[in-house]
């Protein structure tokens, strides 16, 4: 259970970023609003800013989200299921549903923000044009801190199933 803990750590941590993320953009937010509505002089950054923190909020927070069992499930069937049914439900459908596409995406992540860095990629969604590294780096980042949860959630339902099958 050392494991486990040390990835929920992680989780938390990481979890504490993304939400810290939401002040700043927030104040971008504001900026981008008060220059766009107020001084009719709109920013050329602020589109590529927010969409940026918000990835980086999204992505790093899905751990956190798993950890605290946030994630969308059909909650009037898994409320009537009991804590063993829980304990399988849960396996079956981290091993099934989130894992395979957590991984792949980890494993495709890497190409992909290995890619932007090494060809000096520049994202053009705006007149900006920032480097694309640090932005496709979080896509690998945040699926491995969600597949590393999955492990951890894993582990507590085996261990939730071999505790109900002792009693």
């Amino acid at each position: 259970m050392r494991l486990v803990r040390l990835i929920d750590k992680i989780s938390e941590w990481t979890g504490a970023v993304a939400a810290w993320i939401v002040i700043p953009l927030m104040v971008v937010v504001m900026i981008d609003v008060f220059q766009r509505h107020i001084m009719n002089d709109p920013t050329y950054w602020g589109y590529d800013v927010l969409w940026m923190l918000f990835s980086a909020q999204f992505l790093l927070g899905g751990a956190f989200t798993m950890l605290r069992k946030g994630h969308i499930r059909i909650d009037i069937v898994y409320g009537i299921l009991s804590d063993r049914a829980k304990a399988i439900y849960d396996i079956v459908n981290i091993l099934v549903v989130i894992l395979p596409p957590a991984v792949l995406l980890t494993w495709a992540g890497c190409i992909f923000a290995a890619d932007a860095w090494s060809s000096g990629e520049k994202l053009s969604t705006s007149n900006w044009f920032f480097p694309a590294g640090p932005a496709r780096t979080l896509i690998p980042v945040g699926f491995f801190l969600l597949s590393l949860q999955c492990v951890a959630e894993i582990i507590r339902n085996f261990k939730e199933l071999k505790k109900g099958s002792s009693e």
